[in-house]
């Protein structure tokens, strides 16, 4: 038997009907994508968000220390660097896109002294990533993480105030974010970047910075 007469042998397979056209889909995503990027949402905080910040915790914790206490020089964060430079590359906006951010701030009034008050600003950033930076995971920031330990702490200490009816409703509130951020990165981990993903998970970003803003206001109120 020669090798012409196992080819002979060979089964035939007729291509589905759709398959140009779906290599043609393909071919053409890269278009999409670029379209479905530029109608994400864009933010820009002001120049000197994370240099405030930064100010109000440190008096915050300034105060806790006595009144010898000194207030650490702050160095505005380089998040809040211009943001208006060249056009990035395709891959640059989604890498930007899905490095969202929470800087959670709150008011607080310290019982120190009568006339003392410590305001902290928030907003939702989006990141400007190098050409090299992959692609990061919504972790909490050092803001964020502040803001829960005091939720934790004032129903700690105030009990009574934790189970108020709005209190405890936004503590729900704020539980069902946290459980949907968690779905969709584990979504992002099996699909990928996915545009209508990224978009997602900037909306639940943005409603967790509400309610934690809502429900500070109301413990400290």
């Amino acid at each position: 038997m020669t090798i012409n007469d196992l080819f002979s042998d060979l089964p035939e397979h007729d291509p589905d009907e759709n398959l140009w056209a779906r290599v043609s889909a393909n071919l053409d995503a890269d278009e999409r994508l670029t379209k479905a990027i530029n109608d994400l949402p864009h933010y820009e905080p002001k120049a000197d968000l994370w240099s405030s910040i930064e100010r109000e915790l440190s008096s915050e914790a300034g105060s806790t220390r006595g009144p010898a206490a000194t207030e650490t020089p702050v160095v505005p964060h380089p998040a809040t660097a211009d943001q208006r430079g060249q056009l990035r590359p395709l891959w640059g906006w989604v890498a930007a896109a899905a490095a969202v951010f929470l800087a959670v701030g709150f008011w607080l009034t310290l019982p120190l002294e009568a006339d003392e008050q410590i305001r902290v600003e928030y907003a939702v950033e989006t990141a400007s990533p190098t050409p090299t930076t992959a692609l990061p995971e919504s972790e909490p920031t050092s803001a964020d993480e502040r803001a829960e330990a005091f939720i934790a702490q004032q129903c700690l200490e105030q009990r009574f105030v934790c189970q108020r009816p709005e209190v405890h409703e936004l503590r729900n509130q704020l539980t069902d974010l946290n459980a949907e951020r968690e779905r969709i990165e584990k979504e992002r981990l099996t699909f990928g970047d996915d545009p209508a993903l990224i978009k997602a998970q900037i909306r639940v970003e943005n409603q967790r910075a509400e309610v934690t803003k809502e429900l500070i206001t109301l413990l400290r109120s």
